[in-house]
């Protein structure tokens, strides 16, 4: 195994709790309480998705794409300016370890791009990182394998010289269908998540965590 590719949101910052809470407050704002059932099927995925859900749910009365995002990014910033990004413990040490070791290292999220930029130097671990690939690059979004075939092939690599590490149902059915092994980040922050293929379950980036992963890397 040549690289890894990281999932970002649950990943390297524990921001899922906090979309839900900002896509709830978005909508609240025009009357509609968001249940967490009509969210969760979009963790992992992309805006375009979640308004395909949230339309289904609750109509098409809804402000649109572009309104919502603004109103629900406008919310993060708020909280973001306050309380910086959620962190997850022992991520900055275990990213740099894996570098260090001499594996290539790429984010593939489905966040925009700006935005995990931004992550990624808010973590001082931009350095450590090759590249990174956007949902918003491709046209089908995670579950689709999209995401992670444009990842590797910025990296010039096959399915087979890579690890995918993600925490939620949606980045583990893209990680299979793009035909590489997963590593599921099992964040409990994430909500109901189940990657059932897994080839390894780890719920920290504990030191003990790291060398299970780069065990698998040799393996």
């Amino acid at each position: 195994m040549k690289a890894i590719i990281f999932d970002m949101d649950g990943v390297l910052v524990n921001t899922e709790p906090l979309h839900y809470e900002c896509w709830k407050a978005a909508l609240a704002d025009e009357g509609v309480d968001m249940s967490y059932e009509v969210y969760k099927p979009c963790i992992g995925s992309t805006v375009g998705y979640l308004m395909k859900l949230l339309k289904a749910a609750y109509g098409e009365n809804i402000s649109d794409a572009e309104t919502l995002r603004a109103r629900m990014y406008a919310k993060k910033e708020e909280i973001v300016q306050k309380d910086g990004f959620p962190q997850i413990p022992g991520v900055k040490e275990a990213i740099k370890r894996l570098h260090d070791e001499g594996f290539r290292l790429e984010v593939a999220s489905s966040s925009a791009g700006y935005y995990i930029g931004r992550v990624l130097d808010a973590l001082e671990i931009r350095q450590y990182f090759e590249c990174y690939t956007s949902g918003e690059e491709v046209e089908h979004p995670k579950p689709a394998p999209d995401t992670f075939l444009r990842a590797m092939e910025k990296l010039n690599l096959k399915p087979e010289d890579c690890i995918i590490v993600e925490d939620s149902t949606n980045g583990g059915k893209a990680a299979a269908a793009a035909g590489a092994k997963c590593v599921w980040f099992h964040n409990p922050d994430s909500g109901d998540q189940q990657i059932p293929h897994a080839v390894l379950t780890i719920t920290s980036w504990s030191p003990e965590n790291v060398d299970k992963l780069i065990d698998l890397m040799h393996a």
